[in-house]
């Protein structure tokens, strides 16, 4: 079961925390702003390709905006960063 209503939580909560307004991510990912309000608020379904370019726009990886099970605040916002940072200061 995928709970679309918090994906559209997700996206909206990292817009925000990077400072993104919505005709902003609109015009990065070639969609209406009315569309990804209705993403944003449940509404509508992404297709693959929709949810990608919202990951590529947002700088996150997929599984962020899957995970229900986890706190979103526990999640890192980019993983392949933080690995990186991780083996460089090893």
């Amino acid at each position: 079961y995928v709970d679309y209503k918090k994906i559209g939580v997700r996206i909206a909560q990292r817009r925000k925390e990077i400072k993104m307004k919505q005709n902003t991510l609109a015009e990065k990912t070639n969609l209406s702003n009315n569309h990804i309000s209705n993403i944003e608020n449940g509404y509508s379904v992404p297709s693959i390709e929709t949810f990608a370019k919202i990951c590529n726009a947002l700088n996150i990886t997929p599984d962020y905006l899957l995970l229900s099970s986890l706190k979103s605040n526990n999640i890192p916002k980019n993983i392949v960063d933080k690995q990186i940072f991780a083996m460089i200061n090893h």
